[in-house]
C-alpha cells in the first residue's frame, strides 16, 4: 500500500497535543501537509503511513502547539535596554514610550519589527497581538504589516487610538513631563474618532487575513479613560462588520482603575463596550464584582504579569478569573516595558504570582499555565478553532524544545519542567502554518550575517532614537551602554 505524502514529518519528541483530552504521546509524531496538521500519532505508526518530503527528528525533546503571545507592542523594542526602567505607567508612557515612538521612522518600525520576530521565532512564539501604538502609526504600518508578511509569523496588528482628552488628568501629566525638561515629548496623542476609525476601515480592507490569512487587523482602543464612548462603540460595530476583535487595556493602574466614581469594568459594561470580542489586557485591578461582569459578558483576558511587575502596577487576580470560567491567555506586553519577548520565562511569573498572592501553592498549577499560553491563548484571541492546540485539521504551528539541558534535568512532568526549569533558550524548531522559521536554532530565511546585521542596525537606531528624543539619562544615570 503506498504511503500518503507529507511536507514534514516531526518525529520521535514527546507530542503534547493540548487538545480536548489532554494527550501526550511519547515517542510521537506529527505529520504536517501544507499549512495544516494531516496526523497525529505513535512515531512508528505515522512514519508506515507517511513519507515526507522533510524530516525533523524530534528525538530527546517534546512537541508542543505554538506559544500565543496574546498581548505585546513588538515595535517599541528599540527603546528597551535601559531606558525605561523604575517608572511607573504614566512616566513611562510620557518620558519614554510616547517621545521615543515619535522619533521613530518606517525604516525603523520596519527594523524593530524584524527583531522582534527574530526574537519571537528563538522563544516559540507563533502568534503575537501586535498592539501598535502612538498617533503616528499610519506613518508606519505598512512597514510593520510588510515584515510579519514576510517573516512568516502569524500576527494581528492590532491598531490602538485615543479620541478623548482627560481634562481633570492635565495637571498631572504636565507634572510628568516637567520631571524630564531635556526629553522632546510627543505632540497631543489624541486623534479625532473619525480620523482614528477610517484609518482602522482602511488598514482592516488592506491587510485583514492577509498572507494566506495569517496576519489580521484589529482595532486597539487604548486606555478607557483617554477614550469617548463614540469611539469605543464604533471599534467594536468595526470588528463586527469585519469578523475581527477588539484588544483593549483596562484597569491597569490605579490611575485608570476608577472611571466617574466606579470601576473600570463596571462602566464599560453600562456603556455597551463589554462583550466575546473584547481582549482585555492587564485586568489588575478588578474586585469580584468585576470578575463577575468579565464572566457574563463572556471578555477574554490577557495575564501580562511581567510588565505590571515592571511598572508596579500590581498582581491582576487571574486565578479568580479562570475559577469564575473567565478564559485568560498570556502576553509579554512592551517589548520594552518587559523588557523581552519571551514568554517560557514569563510563564514561571504567572504562576508563582498567583501562588503568593493568594498564599495558596495550588492556586495556578503548571498545566493550567501552559494551556494559558496555547490552547486558551487561541480562545482568547478567537482562533481556537485553527490553532492553540495539535489536532488533525489545524494550522500547523509546532513549536520543539530540546529537553536535553542540564537545567531541564530531571523531567517527570513537561508542564513544570516547562513553566518552572525552562527560561526561553531551549526552542529547537519552530514552524508557523507548516513553514519552517527555525530549525536546530537556525533560522530558515534569515542568514546569520543578516541576524548580525540586524542586531547592528537595532543598536543604532535606539541610540539614534533615544539621542533625537532627548533621554540624556540613557547614558547618566547607568553604566555606559554597548557602543554601536
Amino acid at each position: 500500500m503506498p504511503k500518503e505524502r507529507a511536507s514534514i514529518l516531526i518525529e520521535n519528541g514527546t507530542v503534547v497535543t493540548v487538545e480536548g483530552s489532554r494527550r501526550v504521546v511519547e515517542r510521537g509524531a506529527v505529520a504536517i501537509r501544507g499549512d495544516c496538521i494531516a496526523d497525529v500519532g505513535p512515531a512508528a505508526a505515522l512514519v508506515e503511513k507517511w513519507e515526507a518530503d522533510r524530516v525533523i527528528d524530534a528525538t530527546g525533546m517534546a512537541v508542543l502547539p505554538g506559544l500565543i503571545n496574546s498581548h505585546t507592542h513588538c515595535t517599541h523594542n528599540l527603546l528597551r535596554g535601559g531606558l525605561s526602567q523604575d517608572r511607573n505607567l504614566y512616566d513611562w508612557l510620557l518620558n519614554v514610550l510616547y517621545a521615543g515612538l515619535a522619533q521613530y521612522s518606517g525604516e525603523d518600525a520596519q527594523l524593530a519589527a524584524k527583531l522582534y520576530c527574530m526574537e519571537a521565532i528563538r522563544g516559540g512564539i507563533t502568534t503575537s497581538v501586535d498592539n501598535a501604538d502612538f498617533g503616528r502609526v499610519d506613518e508606519l504600518s505598512e512597514n510593520t504589516i510588510s515584515c510579519y508578511q514576510q517573516l512568516g509569523i502569524r500576527a494581528v496588528y492590532a491598531r490602538m487610538f485615543y479620541d478623548h482628552d482627560p481634562k481633570g488628568d492635565s495637571a498631572l501629566m504636565e507634572a510628568l513631563e516637567r520631571r524630564e525638561p531635556t526629553v522632546k515629548h510627543a505632540p497631543n496623542f489624541i486623534e479625532s474618532t473619525d480620523e482614528a476609525l477610517a484609518s482602522m476601515t482602511r488598514l482592516m480592507k488592506a491587510y485583514h487575513r492577509s498572507a494566506g490569512g495569517r496576519v489580521h487587523v484589529w482595532p486597539s482602543p487604548g486606555i478607557p479613560m483617554f477614550l469617548s464612548v463614540d469611539g469605543m462603540l464604533r471599534a467594536k460595530r468595526l470588528v463586527q462588520e469585519h469578523g475581527a476583535r477588539l484588544s483593549a487595556h483596562i484597569a491597569e493602574s490605579p490611575a485608570d482603575a476608577d472611571m466617574h466614581g466606579v470601576s473600570a469594568a463596571q462602566y464599560l459594561s453600562y456603556v455597551g463596550y463589554l462583550g466575546p470580542e473584547v481582549l482585555a489586557g492587564h485586568c489588575v485591578w478588578m474586585n469580584d464584582r468585576d470578575i463577575r461582569l468579565l464572566k457574563k459578558f463572556d471578555v477574554r483576558v490577557a495575564n501580562l504579569a511581567v510588565s505590571n511587575q515592571y511598572l508596579a502596577s500590581g498582581i491582576a487576580p487571574i486565578a479568580k478569573m479562570i475559577n469564575q470560567g473567565v478564559t485568560v491567555g498570556i502576553g509579554t506586553d512592551d517589548t520594552n516595558c518587559n523588557d523581552s519577548a519571551n514568554m517560557l520565562s514569563d510563564m514561571k511569573h504567572v504562576a508563582l504570582l498567583q501562588k503568593v498572592n493568594n498564599l495558596d501553592s495550588g492556586a495556578m498549577t503548571a498545566e493550567k499555565v501552559v494551556e494559558m499560553a496555547m490552547i486558551d491563548g487561541a480562545r482568547a484571541v478567537g482562533m481556537e478553532d485553527e490553532i492553540g492546540s495539535i489536532e488533525v485539521g489545524k494550522q500547523a504551528d509546532i513549536i520543539v524544545i530540546d529537553l536535553q539541558h542540564p537545567h531541564l534535568v530531571p523531567c517527570h512532568n513537561i508542564p513544570s519542567v516547562l513553566v518552572y526549569q525552562a527560561n526561553g533558550s531551549e526552542v529547537d524548531t519552530t514552524v508557523v502554518a507548516g513553514r519552517v522559521l527555525m530549525e536546530g536554532g537556525r533560522f530558515a530565511e534569515i542568514s546569520e550575517q543578516d541576524e548580525r546585521a540586524t542586531l547592528h542596525s537595532a543598536q543604532e537606531a535606539s541610540v539614534r532614537i533615544s539621542e533625537r528624543a532627548g533621554m540624556t539619562w540613557r547614558a547618566e544615570r547607568g553604566w555606559p551602554i554597548l557602543s554601536a
